[in-house]
């Protein structure tokens, strides 16, 4: 089956090849109502073969820390949804300093830096967020594509699980 584009980036055909961030994962608990449904709902997706997700030892790190024994569980057990093949590592890590260097994304916030690298890296269509302070934005969109360009790296898009789900 052809892997048709709509103008959005979103395949019409085929399964799309997600970079999952743990903000998608964490949505499937958020107190908003709306960001809970949705992620709900792209996880289903992921259950059912709709969406191809994948995640770096990143998010699992991140997931690793969550304080609430119960909720990392949980947590754990969506991520385990998703293939735990996105590159990490030194290659990544430099790529995500470069990021940070290049003001994409705040110094304190590198784990963001680290996703979008891994994603890119990875090669994969999107990286799915809700991360809307520093991944969702057009300065980071633009810094991405400037940078990536400049290092003939693919450029994944950024996009809200929302894309996927309607």
């Amino acid at each position: 089956m052809p892997n048709c584009m709509s103008g959005d980036g979103v395949k019409l055909f085929g399964t799309p090849k997600l970079y999952i961030e743990t903000s998608v994962i964490n949505g499937v608990f958020s107190k908003d109502a709306r960001i809970r449904m949705v992620s709900s709902a792209f996880f289903e997706k992921i259950r059912n073969g709709e969406i191809e997700g994948h995640v770096s030892s990143y998010v699992l790190a991140e997931i690793y820390v969550t304080p609430n024994d119960g909720k990392r569980d949980r947590l754990f057990r969506f991520a385990a949804l998703c293939i735990a093949d996105a590159p990490s590592g030194p290659k990544v890590e430099e790529l995500g300093r470069k990021y940070v260097e290049r003001g994409m994304i705040p110094r304190r916030y590198v784990f963001d830096a680290y996703h979008i690298a891994s994603a890119s890296l990875g090669e994969f269509e999107a990286l799915a967020t809700w991360n809307y302070e520093h991944i969702l934005k057009d300065k980071t969109e633009k810094l991405l594509r400037m940078v990536n360009k400049e290092l003939r790296i693919h450029i994944p898009k950024l996009r809200s699980p929302e894309v996927y789900v309607w």
